[in-house]
């Protein structure tokens, strides 16, 4: 596969091809901390760079995702597949929408359904789906194609039930099992599942938050607070909102409109003064101020000026930062990578 660099120019090229039907592309989960490969458009072909900031892959693929143990999701004559870090196809099949690996397996879409394959491409589970999740402590959700239903499976393709979980539950986008539990939702009301299904935490929240470095951001009456994996509460309801921890804080409000960071003992570090916070990452944080998105570190120190259309977390030493630049009567979409100082590592492009 060739290698070259290029020079950090912003080119005006086409605008970005929708990725709506691949799900890590619009998730902005983080990608392999094993492969420091970043995706990028260059002229509306998409290729890899690394953390330096030079292009490991060509451009030549009409979209591309971050990698995941060790493989990466791209889209190649309208058809999704998997390349490796050299950027050669290792699953290729006629698949028209895929997920990321995750614990050996990644649902793909086949013929309107979904099952999940294997790293050497063989269906382990067959399609059969009518939508299909990544893998997390041995689980999956599905949603069933003859009944509507919405439940977890593990990996050899058996149901998780139990006495205390719903017969079915309802569909939550954040169905990943975290620190040995998953939110479920029925009736509008949320609870926890261990992977046996046993609801360890019952279904009795309005709203509620995965769980994050063993503690969940639930609603209790009109406030929120912060639940252990017993369900027992760490943080008392004090909050307006809040959302999950990461490096050990978690963003909240407590008194206004204004977002700050709080510590596991609920008490505020890094004052209310944000429109919108993100979880911590790798020390840095996404947050807005003034209507465009900025990162701070752990003091509450913004790393750049707020100047950023889209963000999404760091991985590996960088985020990806996003321009909508008018060109005439449209609008393009320029991505980026900044690095923990704010500078950029690759000046926006598409």
């Amino acid at each position: 596969m060739k290698r070259y660099t290029v020079p950090f120019l912003i080119l005006i090229a086409s605008v970005f091809i929708s990725s709506c039907d691949i799900v890590d592309s619009i998730t902005g989960k983080k990608g392999d901390r094993a492969v420091e490969l970043y995706p990028v458009q260059v002229s509306g072909q998409w290729g890899y760079i690394d953390k330096n900031g030079k292009i490991e892959i060509t451009p030549q693929f009409q979209n591309a995702a971050p990698f995941y143990e060790g493989l990466a999701a791209i889209r190649e004559s309208n058809r999704w597949k998997y390349i490796n870090s050299s950027g050669d196809v290792v699953i290729e099949g006629s698949f028209s929408s895929i997920t990321r690996f995750s614990e050996g397996k990644a649902a793909v879409q086949l013929d309107g359904r979904w099952g999940y394959i294997n790293k050497k491409g063989n269906f382990i589970i067959n399609p059969k789906y009518r939508s299909a999740f990544p893998f997390s402590n041995g689980r999956a959700f599905i949603r069933s194609v003859d009944s509507n239903q919405y439940y977890y499976i593990d990996s050899g393709d058996n149901r998780i039930q139990s006495v205390s979980m719903p017969e079915s539950v309802d569909f939550v986008e954040e169905n990943e099992f975290r620190d040995g539990r998953a939110m479920v939702r029925r009736q509008n009301l949320f609870g926890y599942i261990d992977k046996d299904g046993n609801a360890v935490i019952d279904l009795k929240y309005a709203e509620a938050r995965p769980f994050s470095e063993r503690l969940a951001a639930v609603r209790i009456s009109d406030r929120w607070g912060f639940i252990d994996s017993q369900g027992d509460v760490s943080i008392t309801p004090k909050f307006i909102s809040a959302g999950d921890f990461g490096d050990g804080l978690a963003p909240a409000r407590a008194g206004s409109n204004l977002f700050g960071y709080v510590d596991k003992a609920g008490n505020f570090v890094i004052s209310e003064q944000f429109e919108v916070a993100e979880p911590f990452s790798e020390g840095r944080a996404a947050v807005l101020l003034d209507g465009r998105w900025t990162f701070i570190d752990k003091q509450g120190k913004t790393i750049t000026h707020p100047q950023f259309d889209e963000v999404r977390p760091f991985y590996n030493g960088l985020a990806r930062v996003t321009l909508l630049v008018p060109v005439g009567e449209t609008i393009q979409t320029h991505r980026g990578y900044i690095n923990k100082s704010g500078q950029y590592v690759w000046y926006p492009t598409n």
